[in-house]
């Protein structure tokens, strides 16, 4: 009997024994692989992410299993970079959290860009930062650029900026209802007056209202201040003589706007705006002698002129 051994009979054998293992391993990572795409999917589905979910598990089917552990090592970097990611928490702007808005901070003021600049940074985390502290800083004189952040690409900023601008919205509105409240009460009263007066003109300026809304609160500006005219003169500045112009002409009523105009110059013949706001009545009225007159008036008055005012006059006097 021959005993002896098959050497090329074994290495065969090991090689086909061998190649039923690998393809066993392969297939069992392919599984693996399958089970925890289909979960990650399913998982973040339920989250709301479907896109995001949908295409990173085409991309780990795609390639087994390094789509999978390349997505998880990004996972546990994260993790340890949640500093840099914006606290949703302190989107609110009520009166409890005012207080963050009038402390100084050196690293924030640093790190201060205007809001029209935040909105085209490239970087998403750089862009979302610097959109926070614009809103913390200074949010209602930023309402115009909330509304095109709303557009953005980026649906973090765009929700963080809806959060801000429903936020600031609300308490407009809760602070108007009360002073409606508190002026039907006592429409003499000369602060109520002033505060409803200014809160209104804010609503005006802030660039969110429609153009029906504008002419809504356009009126009730110009009842306000001619309330206020009525019982306390005394207290109107320039800047609600301004206001009261523009609301006028806002809603059409040119004459009175011209009345205002001359009642801003007789009551404050030392301010330039006094004279911008006449010059702005008769420039939208077509009335180019008397707007002449008004600008020969203004040069002759000898009020201390700004940049504006001076633009004016070399601009017309160059017709």
């Amino acid at each position: 009997m021959n005993i002896g051994f098959n050497l090329p009979q074994i290495i065969q054998n090991f090689h086909f024994t061998t190649n039923i293992a690998n393809e066993n391993f392969i297939y069992q990572i392919i599984l693996v692989n399958t089970v925890l795409v289909l979960l990650y999917f399913i998982l973040f589905t339920i989250l709301g992410q479907f896109r995001m979910a949908l295409c990173k598990s085409i991309v780990m089917l795609l390639t087994p299993p390094f789509g999978v552990i390349c997505f998880f090592i990004c996972f546990v970097i994260g993790l340890f970079d949640r500093k840099s990611d914006i606290d949703y928490l302190e989107l609110t702007f009520s009166k409890e959290k005012k207080e963050f808005a009038k402390q100084t901070d050196y690293e924030t003021e640093k790190e201060f860009v205007p809001l029209e600049e935040a909105l085209i940074i490239s970087d998403v985390q750089d862009k979302r930062r610097a959109l926070l502290n614009v809103l913390k800083a200074d949010v209602r004189n930023n309402m115009k650029s909330l509304v095109k952040a709303l557009d953005n690409e980026d649906s973090e900023t765009a929700h963080y900026a809806a959060s801000a601008l429903m936020d600031v919205l609300q308490q407009y509105s809760k602070k108007l209802s009360a002073l409606a409240i508190k002026y039907k009460e006592n429409p003499e009263d000369g602060d109520v007056n002033m505060e409803y007066a200014d809160t209104t003109i804010q609503y005006i300026s802030s660039g969110v209202l429609g153009e029906i809304e504008v002419k809504k609160y356009a009126h009730l500006y110009v009842d306000l201040i001619q309330n206020l005219n009525k019982y306390h003169p005394d207290r109107l500045d320039t800047e609600q003589y301004k206001n009261m112009v523009d609301c006028l002409v806002i809603v059409g009523k040119y004459d009175e706007a011209d009345k205002w105009a001359n009642l801003s110059i007789e009551r404050q013949p030392n301010m330039e705006q006094s004279y911008l706001n006449s010059l702005r009545v008769k420039y939208k009225t077509e009335q180019w002698d008397a707007f002449k007159d008004v600008m020969q008036k203004m040069i002759k008055s000898g009020v201390q002129l700004s940049e504006k005012g001076i633009g004016v006059i070399r601009f017309w006097n160059s017709k």
